[in-house]
């Protein structure tokens, strides 16, 4: 038995180890993907100047994306090609917080100007809650049928459906690999996901990224 108690504490202070490098390394990953926002934004809002002289720059972005093609429903496409503007504003302090805003035209389906979701960090995972879309009669994407009361059975898969949702992978996914490599994906159509070059984002959640990866596109069923 003291032997067993031994072995037990050996391990318990190997494992001890093991969670104190990795606080260490997550504060360091935290500390550089804080630094990368910081020195990107300049770059960042030169590309905007840019993109907005480029028609559907962002709804072409949308569209040659693998992943969000597997969200987006055919009755989404009118509404996003009215998306002018992808911005991304990032807490300096902890680049798990976020403003992801999606800027649209004037459009027959709702009247906001911006969708913003929000993404904080309350120490122990990332929050975000519904944010409303005022869509115009009989123009709700997120319902099937609109001539019925929205229910279970009336909730359509639609990309918009994001905003009500309180899951953030496919945020996270827009926010810090989408928004990055956005120049790649206008530039290179339907080039795999996997074939981005990163140069612009730092993952802070590495080990869970093939799973994520697989997760992406099931995530609309889930939507609340």
């Amino acid at each position: 038995m003291a032997d067993q108690t031994d072995k037990n504490q050996a391990l318990d202070s190997v494992r001890g180890d093991i969670d104190a490098l990795t606080a260490a390394t997550d504060k360091v990953e935290l500390e550089l993907a804080n630094k990368r926002n910081e020195l990107m934004l300049p770059i960042y809002e030169k590309r905007r100047a840019v993109i907005e002289k480029i028609p559907n720059f962002w709804t072409s972005v949308f569209m040659n994306n693998m992943t969000l093609t597997q969200i987006i429903e055919p009755a989404d496409i009118p509404a996003l090609e009215h998306l002018t503007d992808l911005w991304v504003k990032w807490d300096s302090k902890d680049a798990r917080a976020y403003d992801l805003t999606f800027t649209f035209s004037e459009n027959p389906y709702f009247s906001n100007k911006e969708l913003v979701k929000k993404v904080t960090f309350n120490g122990e995972e990332q929050v975000t809650t519904p944010t409303e879309i005022k869509w115009k009669e009989g123009k709700d994407l997120t319902i099937k049928d609109n001539k019925r009361k929205k229910g279970e059975d009336n909730v359509s898969d639609s990309f918009f459906s994001i905003f009500q949702d309180d899951d953030v992978t496919l945020l996270d996914y827009i926010s810090n690999e989408l928004f990055a490599e956005a120049i790649h994906i206008y530039a290179n159509g339907g080039d795999d996901d996997d074939d981005f070059s990163d140069e612009g984002s730092v993952d802070l959640d590495d080990e869970d990224d093939e799973d994520e990866e697989d997760e992406l596109p099931a995530k609309k069923k889930g939507k609340k």
